[in-house]
């Protein structure tokens, strides 16, 4: 039986397969239970990994695992390549690296029972391929160790006075690595059972006596990990030891794979048990908009009917544990309601972002993932408030559409605007960027009408992981650049799989500008999501906590006063302002010589001739210096 233990010391993605077996070292000193193998129960030295590191795990496997005939120990976040034979890429420090552990990880590498079988199929040991140190400037072993950071030279060489007394015959190989320029890195080896035990009963009583000998008083927490930066130099004593010992010994060497995110999955919370009708109510949201969305569950909770129950889910991109206290004051308010979190801070790390986008916006693309017991959700964005019951949406059939969204008023007046994507995308006019890279294309009708606006959403989650098509979103998402990020890769990908509501599920004031260029019918549309709204959404330049030009502005003051931000937020509001104010110095108001009513009549002139474009790029300032000549 072939055994390889991985270490992990908190929580991280795990890989277990009837090979491959995860184990928590340090697990005496740990506030946490990974739920794996422990290396604290039997026979064992656990309580000193602070010191000995990833050592206290393979002591535990020597005087715990006496049945299997390979013994290996891998890292969390660094593997062996099993398939030497493919050409590989390695980083500075000799690896390969790879994003993060998923399938293809286990795939490309090797890392399944029957791979590793046939690699150790005849061989004794299979170890890294040594790294040289001189491909980070150090000419040996030694003034590598000396020049490392939270090393110190005296305790290796103390390491080699002990070797020399307790095993002598080692002694000129530690001398050779320490002169050489090779180590075999990070303690990561497969040994058969004969090789393991004579591993360990050589290098533990060495171990045993440094500790004992090396001063760490006045070492820091990084210093204090001497034992077990010297056992990864001494298991390099070892193996040069071993070869030349014994010619017959059959020895391979594997590269070794760096794996960047091991973050864990998220966990679902469970459903909550009730006997009244659920709704799922989910926002992401990280620590700097934790007011708006306990303003958002605040109206969700009053304006929706009692004889629901709301299951707030938060996708949590880093909030406090003193802002989720009080938004859980907040959520029990509410009688018939529960608020639990998914912790996101480690997910999507590797889609880039621009402009004013968040991280956090990318969370609604893995929900049919992450909410794997629940059918049909609403998600919402943070930056709104709930004006009617949520009941009503809840309730809408989708007919056999994934999602369930409004039509974008906004980006039918860039269209019409013909304002320019960004210039990572081409700067390609707003209709020509959604037909063409976004593939919106729809025979005779224009492709702006089928693109809609992601603030509210009711997501077939069931749908959507039977077609897998928000796995491959993801995937587009962070090899190529979009305008609005996850909202046009929804658009992109959902094309044709959408039923369409009324805009006043998704109610968006825009400026006199942008809502001038609406034709037609999205006049109406308008008008009529902004006199009667069911949700608002202050998307935009209009955000009452910035200033106070969008008219459904007390919306948001009415819900966010039941809130424990209000106060902050009004102060917040109120300093903005006055600070605002204060700048308007007479240096800066209009020359004397000229009257307001000149002043105004000659800034319409110029105004009235501006493109679109341009007057869409300056609106805001445009309508400060409006308001300051009155």
């Amino acid at each position: 039986m072939t055994s390889i233990y991985v270490n992990y010391f908190a929580p991280s993605k795990i890989l277990e397969t009837d090979t491959i077996k995860p184990i928590q070292v340090g697990a005496a000193n740990s506030k946490f239970d990974l739920g794996i193998i422990r290396d604290d129960t039997g026979d064992n030295i656990s309580a000193r990994n602070p010191a000995y590191c990833e050592m206290t795990g393979i002591y535990w496997a020597w005087k715990n695992d006496s049945e299997s005939d390979v013994l290996g120990f891998l890292h969390y976040r660094r593997y062996f390549d099993f398939r030497p034979d493919r050409p590989r890429k390695l980083n500075v420090h000799g690896m390969i690296d790879h994003p993060k552990l998923d399938s293809e990880l286990i795939t490309e590498y090797g890392l399944s029972d029957d791979v590793i079988e046939s690699v150790m199929a005849g061989l004794d040991m299979a170890i890294p391929e040594p790294f040289d140190v001189r491909r980070t400037g150090s000419k040996t072993v030694r003034e590598h160790y000396k020049t490392a950071p939270h090393h110190h030279i005296e305790d290796l060489d103390l390491s080699g006075q002990i070797v020399a007394k307790l095993s002598p015959e080692y002694a000129p190989y530690f001398d050779a690595m320490m002169a050489g320029n090779i180590i075999y890195p990070n303690n990561m080896f497969l040994f058969r059972r004969p090789q393991f035990e004579a591993f360990c009963e050589w290098i533990f009583p060495i171990l045993e006596r440094l500790d004992q000998e090396i001063d760490t008083s006045a070492y820091s927490q990084q210093e204090a990990r001497a034992v077990g930066y010297i056992a990864e130099r001494l298991f390099t004593v070892f193996v040069l030891g071993q070869k030349a010992m014994d010619s017959s010994l059959k020895v391979k060497e594997l590269r070794r794979v760096f794996v960047s995110m091991t973050a864990p999955d998220p966990v679902e919370p469970p459903q909550p048990v009730t006997d009244l009708p659920v709704i799922t109510v989910v926002a992401s949201c990280d620590e700097a908009y934790v007011p708006h969305l306990g303003t958002l569950i605040n109206s969700a909770s009053e304006s929706t009917t009692t004889d629901v129950f709301i299951d707030f889910i938060v996708l949590d991109g880093g909030m406090s544990g003193g802002q989720r206290r009080l938004l859980d004051k907040l959520a029990a308010k509410r009688e018939h309601a529960s608020i639990s979190y998914i912790d996101m801070r480690l997910q999507h790390l590797d889609i880039p972002v621009h402009s004013y986008f968040a991280r956090a916006t990318f969370f609604r693309l893995s929900l049919p993932d992450l909410l794997k017991s629940r059918d049909k959700i609403i998600f919402l964005d943070t930056d709104m408030v709930v004006v009617d019951d949520l009941n009503i949406l809840n309730s809408i059939e989708l007919d056999g559409a994934l999602v369930a969204a409004v039509p974008d008023l906004v980006i039918r007046a860039f269209a019409e605007m013909k304002v320019p994507s960004i210039n990572t995308t081409g700067s390609l006019p707003t209709s020509q960027y959604v037909a063409e890279h976004l593939g919106l294309k729809n025979d005779g009708v224009p492709a702006v009408e089928s693109y809609f606006q992601a603030g509210t959403l009711v997501m077939d989650l069931n749908g959507l992981r039977e077609t897998g098509l928000l796995a491959e979103a993801i995937k587009d998402l962070a090899q190529k650049v979009y305008w609005f990020l996850d909202q046009d890769i929804l658009n992109k990908y959902l094309f044709g799989k959408v039923k369409y509501l009324d805009n006043r599920w998704n109610a968006l004031w825009m400026d006199n500008v942008h809502a001038a260029s609406l034709k037609g019918d999205d006049i109406t549309k308008l008008q009529e999501s902004l006199e009667n709204p069911a949700v608002v959404h202050f998307a935009g330049v209009g955000k009452p906590w910035h200033n106070s030009v969008n008219p459904l502005s007390h919306y948001y003051w009415e819900f966010l006063r039941g809130t424990a931000w209000y106060e902050t937020m009004l102060f917040a509001f109120l300093d903005r302002r006055y600070a605002h104010f204060a700048q308007q110095t007479p240096e800066a108001a209009p020359s004397a010589s000229l009257s307001r009513r000149t002043v105004r009549r000659v800034g319409s002139s110029v105004w009235r001739k501006m493109p679109y474009r341009m007057k869409a790029a300056i609106w805001p300032l445009a309508d400060r210096i409006k308001k300051a000549i009155g």
